[in-house]
């Protein structure tokens, strides 16, 4: 059987283990709270990951887009880029694909799948570091507002534009 029918047939299982794979990589207490509701409201952040999850499980089985899959992986790694995470942490649950796919895949489907979860992989990383440019950016952008209102207040300099403050993203 090829691997993307295989994929099919097991697709609930994956996402169920690939979900709870994810969720145990937060603190114990949030994994917790995380892995009981996926009810947008009550728990945005759960919800967030099992959808993320369940739309990159079925791009999996479906048109594979390198491109498509770091917007697919969008929501979870904006989560992931704001929390305590280092960079391996952040995309780390990516690898957890390969573990539940030894489980449940024959011996020879699991080096084309592995190749799979690698490409999930780096685009997970490649979105995640484009989170991170965009957070930095925000952040110096933001520290320049506060000096440049110090500066105002002290009558120091005159008013800038937000085109002067944003100046430097354009380069």
């Amino acid at each position: 059987m090829h691997l993307k029918q295989i994929l099919k047939k097991n697709k609930e299982l994956f996402i169920k283990k690939w979900f709870r794979a994810t969720i145990d990589t937060y603190p114990a207490q949030s994994a917790k709270i995380l892995g009981k509701d996926s009810n947008r409201f009550d728990n945005p952040v759960g919800a967030a990951t099992h959808e993320t999850i369940e739309d990159v499980f079925n791009l999996i089985i479906g048109d594979f887009n390198q491109e498509i899959l770091e917007k697919t992986l969008d929501p979870v790694i904006r989560i992931r880029a704001v929390q305590a995470f280092s960079a391996s942490e952040a995309v780390s649950f990516v690898f957890a694909l390969k573990q539940i796919g030894e489980n449940i895949l024959d011996d020879s489907l699991i080096r084309e799948f592995d190749k799979l979860v690698d490409k999930i992989a780096l685009a997970a990383f490649n979105k995640l570091m484009k989170c991170k440019e965009e957070i930095f950016l925000l952040k110096a952008t933001e520290s320049k507002r506060r000096i440049h209102r110090a500066f105002e207040r002290a009558g120091l300099v005159a008013e800038l534009s937000e085109e002067d403050l944003l100046g430097s993203k354009k380069s």
